[in-house]
């Protein structure tokens, strides 16, 4: 063979063998670069995930950004790439989820101009998914149903379920959000996105109190889900379940099982509160307290050791009527876990103890007067200090009746407000605490004839209409005074002094109605500017601005009044004189 003949082959073969070296290292790099890419996004959509109906953390946001830098290079360094519609798709979602939706709108774009129809249902879902995220969740919903009807693989459709469920949830409508999250998990065939749809169901029916739907759920939690803290919140749950629906022997064995169980060593603390709510709920308050103490010795500066005091707490209230003690309790609340969710109905119990404590001391100062009332027959409470002594004793009552549950000890104190501050404004708030307390204890009659009492006497009080408002058998009865003033009013042109007995038979009988002012006031202005007995015209006067100093009556009654009482005045230093 020729040399030169030999030398054009090697010419010809050379480029060839370059072409190929070439083209090998090209595959392995955009290969490479896109392998990274797809990493880099399932590492995030892992974080995302997990934190689902939460704010993306950062650390998966910076993971979408390296998944849009390196798809960007393979689509623009590597066009002979058969991957670019999944390349495109990856851009796409990783925008979406890091709030870029104009770049999201933007990829959208250039995916559909290079691929045309074969992309429409990735472009029509993202597209719906971008005007979910504008504000616009009909036209969203809209457009994932139509792909439904059009037609999806399975993943697909889980995915547009999923999606109108996520976008039903945001506008609170939790019965169509549950329907699309469970044909939703029908359907998914990926098993640790099985586990996280059921998750939700799970949470959203536990919260909803669907107990028996919450169960189902966390129990494919347990099969499905990825996440070991999900489990392990599922199988605490289920305890919970359990104990909240009175299978008590089942959360109790549940419960045994899973703290002689190391996989399980991470919840022991929310475990051993379990089981000390399952002997509160027994009744086996002696069992329910050792087991908070040894919480909180086992597991200080937790939730849980914050809720175990807390707990604490309420035990010595309710069984042991220990306030010093409450008190020590209430304040490790905080101490403990200052996140905790206990940590602010602690410092509301730390207040009403205090404010009980110093009523209770406010109130010594009165027990020698009222010791006093019940040994002299003519002794009462002058309107002031029915009006102090009142609000010192509601504040006992509410926090003994309706606050630390003592309902026969608020009743002792109502009894006393109701005998001794009658004239106070809070005399028919007293009646209606007495009248609700009574019902709840079954003492029916007696609320009974309370409440038409307030409703009679106190009609215009929130607490009347609030009566009749919830029972229809309670009416206000038409008044006696308004009937009277009518009458009277009537007979004053023909009989005068008739009238004025019956103007007087008001005042007498009624301190309270608007037709006891009026009364009254016509009484007043008749004795002052008709029979000129100004004495009997300023008795008047003055039960006007003692009854009803709010009235329309009060201010002409005062200036008057201040001018016979400076007459009188003038009157007896003449005298003297």
């Amino acid at each position: 063979m020729p040399k030169n003949h030999i030398y054009t082959l090697a010419r010809k073969w050379i480029p060839v063998a370059g072409l190929i070296f070439i083209t090998c290292a090209n595959f392995k790099a955009y290969f490479n670069t896109f392998y990274n890419a797809e990493e880099f996004f399932e590492k995030a959509e892992k974080i995302r995930l997990q934190n689902r109906g939460e704010k993306i953390p950062q650390s998966a946001i910076n993971d979408y950004e390296k998944v849009i830098e390196k798809s960007r290079l393979v689509l623009d360094e590597y066009p002979e790439f058969k991957l670019r519609k999944k390349a495109f798709i990856l851009i796409v979602q990783s925008h979406f989820y890091r709030g870029e939706l104009r770049e999201t709108v933007g990829a959208l774009g250039e995916m559909k101009d290079e691929f045309g129809d074969k992309v429409y249902i990735e472009v029509e879902f993202w597209t719906s998914l971008v005007k979910w995220k504008q504000n616009k969740p009909q036209p969203a919903i809209n457009g994932l149903n139509e792909l439904i009807n059009y037609g999806l693989n399975v993943d697909m459709e889980a995915k547009a379920y999923l999606t109108i469920a996520e976008i039903f949830l945001e506008q609170k409508m939790h019965t169509e959000a549950m329907d699309n999250l469970e044909k939703s998990a029908e359907r998914i065939q990926d098993q640790n996105e099985k586990g996280q749809i059921y998750y939700r169901i799970a949470e959203l029916s536990f919260d909803a109190k669907s107990y028996d739907r919450a169960l189902s759920a966390y129990q494919e939690v347990i099969k499905n889900s990825q996440s070991k803290k999900q489990i392990q919140e599922g199988n605490l749950t289920t305890v919970q379940i359990y104990r909240l629906k009175g299978n008590l022997d089942l959360a109790a064995s549940s419960i045994k099982n899973m703290l002689l169980d190391e996989n399980y060593k991470s919840i022991y603390a929310d475990l051993e509160l379990e089981l000390a709510k399952l002997y509160d709920q027994q009744n086996m308050i002696s069992e329910s307290r050792n087991r908070l103490e040894s919480i909180v010795q086992d597991y200080p500066k937790t939730t849980v050791s914050a809720e175990a005091y807390y707990m604490l707490g309420n035990y010595s209230i309710e069984q042991d009527w220990d306030m010093e003690d409450a008190l020590k309790q209430y304040s490790s609340v905080v101490k403990e876990n200052k996140q905790s969710l206990y940590a602010r109905p602690a410092q509301v119990r730390i207040k009403e103890i205090n404010t009980y404590q110093q009523s209770k001391l406010d109130l010594e100062s009165w027990s020698l007067r009222i010791a006093e009332s019940d040994t002299i027959a003519d002794f009462y409470f002058t309107e002031d200090e029915q009006k102090d002594l009142a609000q010192i004793l509601y504040s006992i009552i509410e926090l003994e009746a309706f606050h630390f549950d003592r309902s026969d000890t608020g009743l002792v104190y109502l009894d006393l407000l109701i005998q001794y501050a009658y004239q106070s404004k809070i005399f028919p708030k007293a009646l209606y605490a007495k009248s609700v307390i009574l019902e709840d204890k079954g003492e029916l009659s007696l609320s009974k004839l309370l409440k038409q009492r307030i409703v009679n006497e106190f009609p215009k009080t929130d607490f009347a209409l609030a009566i009749i408002n919830t029972d229809k058998s309670y009416k206000i009865m038409t008044s006696t005074s308004d009937e009277k003033l009518l009458t009277a009013e009537r007979k004053w042109n023909d009989n005068p002094a008739l009238a004025m007995d019956g103007y007087r038979e008001i005042v007498i009988e009624d301190t309270v109605s608007e037709s006891s002012v009026k009364a009254a006031y016509f009484l007043a202005y008749q004795y002052d500017h008709y029979f000129v007995q100004p004495d009997s015209a300023l008795k008047y006067y003055e039960w006007i601005l003692k009854h009803h100093s709010d009235s329309y009556q009060a201010e002409p009654s005062g200036k008057r009044a201040a001018f016979l009482n400076s007459v009188f005045v003038d009157t007896s230093e003449i005298n003297d004189y």
